[in-house]
């Protein structure tokens, strides 16, 4: 592979100015699937550790939650990760490899090779195999179970793309591919950091996250030339889909949440009361502006008034 080849890049977007130019390092030096051991070390368990950033778990610092002892935080945290990793996974299969798809036919967009968009479609397949091969170290080492299950977020994406006409069935789907990987990095450096986190986690989504950051920048650099050249009837489905994408994504899933409280041994009604209680409104609309910060910013840049949707749509959620 060439310098000219596959030069994803690590910067996304600031302020109202087009991103910089790609990071000039070739795909094979800085990849994941190039450069990674196979195998994580996973060291023994400890009984502080556990395997997801509380400050993403709000229900797990309430008073009935740490009455139940560290060990069942632990396997709280566990429920979490295991979900989290089956969101990653599907997010990066059925949303962004499917879009790739869709991009490689677009070869008037210059900003991003077809080098770039293989390299993007060959780290997610192996993130996913990643993932796969941790759960397995997991259950051998802990003992703790990554079930496979949906995920309602993923669902709710690929609904509102399936919702679309067919007509616009391409802008859509590469619109979910835009939106989730502009809003994925911050999550997975925020759910691996901290001391307690068991370090087979922190290692696994550090990893993970590096690659996100070039994905990231591949994306906006994108979506900077993709968007000025659709149609007028292609720009408003877009401008109308991208704020229920990021929305889709982003909202709290607390079906799944009260599902995790009652598995660790709370009843129906107290996990209802611990999400009541440790569930603030008016701080996940905060979070979610936040979290989005980077398809905000471009999309706006780019003339689509979906920003402003969005953030009226974050300022009024609340638990279903």
């Amino acid at each position: 592979m060439t310098d000219k080849q596959s030069r994803i890049g690590t910067d996304g977007v600031s302020g109202g100015h087009s991103a910089p130019a790609f990071e000039r390092k070739p795909w094979r030096e800085v990849a994941a699937v190039t450069r990674c051991a196979t195998e994580l070390p996973f060291p023994p368990l400890l009984p502080g550790h556990l395997f997801f950033n509380v400050s993403l778990m709000p229900y797990a610092t309430h008073p009935l939650v740490c009455a139940q002892g560290q060990a069942v935080r632990q396997r709280l945290s566990a429920l979490r990760l295991g979900d989290y990793l089956n969101k990653t996974e599907r997010v990066e299969l059925f949303i962004v490899n499917r879009a790739i798809e869709q991009m490689l036919d677009r070869a008037e967009i210059m900003a991003v090779s077809r080098d770039d968009l293989l390299a993007i479609y060959t780290d997610e397949g192996f993130h996913t195999w990643m993932m796969e091969r941790f759960r397995l170290q997991m259950l051998r080492v802990t003992g703790h179970v990554m079930e496979k299950r949906t995920s309602q977020s993923v669902a709710r994406v690929l609904a509102l793309c399936e919702s679309a006409s067919p007509a616009y069935a391409g802008v859509a789907s590469i619109a979910a591919a835009t939106v989730t990987e502009t809003l994925i990095t911050g999550t997975l450096r925020q759910a691996g950091a901290g001391d307690e986190i068991y370090p087979p986690v922190h290692t696994l989504l550090s990893e993970h996250g590096a690659d996100e950051m070039r994905h990231q920048a591949a994306f906006v650099h994108f979506a900077s030339e993709w968007v000025p050249e659709l149609s007028v009837d292609e720009r408003e489905c877009l401008d109308q889909l991208l704020p229920d994408l990021m929305m889709a994504f982003l909202a709290p899933e607390i079906a799944t949440w009260r599902e995790h409280l009652v598995a660790i041994g709370l009843g129906e009604p107290e996990a209802d009361r611990v999400l009541l209680e440790s569930i603030d409104p008016l701080a996940v609309g905060v979070q979610m502006m936040e979290a989005a910060r980077v398809p905000r910013r471009l999309f706006e840049r780019l003339g689509l008034s979906c920003a402003e949707r969005f953030a009226q749509q974050a300022s009024r959620w609340r638990p279903p």
